[in-house]
């Protein structure tokens, strides 16, 4: 009864509307004509199936290219499904006397592992100031290709990580600057083929993010940067190496049609672009007991057509790449049970990705999609093994047809 007692004095004093999102209630008093205190719920429900046709991603949840096993030979269908990328948001905006509004969310989902709940997003918001966990900075948050898989194109950034972000204009309302204070991504050194022998550190500094965005109704370009410091163990040995890169990105939207793109580049950012991130592919020996950062690059543009006002297509292609030359050693894995270890070696990860899909708008907030993923992953490597020139040049497709639906309430 305590609890129904509660509930009851929290709608009482609050005034409940049905709009969007799910759940809306306002406080009773106002400032400048607008609700001093506004709080939603939502729920963006997603059905997430997908059909393995072939290739080295059977049974993995996301289509990431990087995990194509180009050493493996299976060639198994699966089909599956689940409801793990739901997400439940609450937002509240609060109006100061001065008219200024506070934004806070919380968001989650299910993506946590076997259905476990996932923190996204909780940050804070001023006009000027954002204080928690939301993109990062090196991000585009206002770009991501309509698609039914999570993944996204290799090249992707798209990091949440907990910041303090400043932002502001140059007088002009259509050009915008953001700098951030990024926490450092912790990096393992653990690559999914190979092995460099170097040893994970603790982090010390935090990332450094800035960003020019010009805007206008017609949509947006960005341009935004990002210098880091990691540190790692080599040989019991702390050191450190800079990171740095660039991105530029934006799209265009005349109407209900839109095109969208994404250029990055750098060393040491690796951590960074979807396909890879979480690898351990920043930095690799380069002998005299250091590391060097590793050159990555990549791209992805999209097109999202309206056939009719509720059909919709929508074509993704994307690349990416990074590169060791002159590493010290490698240790390669095949089939996960041959190792080769190179020394004074090259070694080359290509990427490439490509979608294609037909998504209908069945009722008010509810879309309905079928999508083709089409991925090939290329591994070259050129080194010495046991003083004799050996070289490696392995490369796999997967095809996966991804459905499902999302309903927002």
């Amino acid at each position: 009864m305590k609890h129904f007692a509660t509930l009851f004095f929290v709608l009482n004093s609050f005034l409940v509307l049905a709009q969007d999102p799910f759940l809306t209630v306002t406080s009773n008093d106002s400032i400048n004509n607008q609700p001093r205190i506004k709080s939603s719920l939502g729920v963006n429900m997603k059905l997430n199936g997908y059909m393995d046709i072939f290739g080295g991603l059977n049974d993995n949840e996301t289509f990431n290219v990087g995990l194509i096993n180009v050493f493996g030979t299976e060639e198994e269908k699966s089909l599956k499904a689940d409801l793990y990328q739901t997400q439940l948001r609450l937002t509240t905006h609060m109006v100061q006397k001065n008219g200024n509004v506070i934004k806070a969310v919380v968001e989650s989902d299910f993506w946590g592992g076997n259905g476990k709940m996932r923190l996204r997003k909780a940050y804070v918001e001023t006009e000027h100031w954002q204080i928690g966990q939301m993109w990062n900075n090196f991000s585009d948050e206002d770009i991501w290709p309509d698609i039914m898989e999570l993944e996204g194109p290799p090249s992707g950034v798209w990091l949440r990580t907990p910041h303090v972000k400043y932002k502001n204009t140059f007088g002009n309302p259509h050009w915008i600057y953001e700098a951030s204070i990024e926490a450092p991504i912790a990096t393992s050194f653990t690559y999914a083929e190979f092995q460099p022998l170097v040893d994970e550190a603790d982090q010390f500094m935090p990332d450094l993010t800035f960003a020019i965005k010009y805007q206008k109704d017609w949509g947006h370009l960005r341009l935004s940067s990002i210098l880091r410091s990691v540190r790692y163990k080599l040989n019991d040995e702390l050191d450190k190496f800079t990171g740095y890169g660039v991105s530029f990105s934006g799209n265009y939207k005349p109407g209900l049609n839109n095109l969208q793109f994404q250029l990055v580049g750098g060393k040491g950012i690796s951590a960074y672009l979807t396909t890879v991130s979480g690898g351990g592919y920043d930095g690799y020996p380069t002998g005299n007991n250091q590391i060097k950062a590793t050159p990555a690059f990549g791209g992805w543009a999209s097109y999202g057509y309206f056939i009719t006002k509720k059909l919709h297509t929508n074509v993704v292609f994307g690349a990416s790449q990074f590169k060791l030359d002159d590493s010290e050693r490698l240790i390669i894995h095949e089939a996960l049970e041959d190792t080769t270890v190179f020394v004074e070696g090259d070694f080359l990860h290509k990427h490439y990705y490509g979608i294609f899909n037909m998504m209908y708008d069945a009722y008010e907030r509810m879309t309905v999609g079928l999508e083709l993923d089409y991925g090939i992953k290329t591994l070259e490597i050129d080194g010495q093994v046991n003083d004799v020139a050996q070289s490696i040049d392995k490369s796999r497709d997967a095809m996966r047809i991804s459905f499902g639906f999302m309903y927002n309430f």
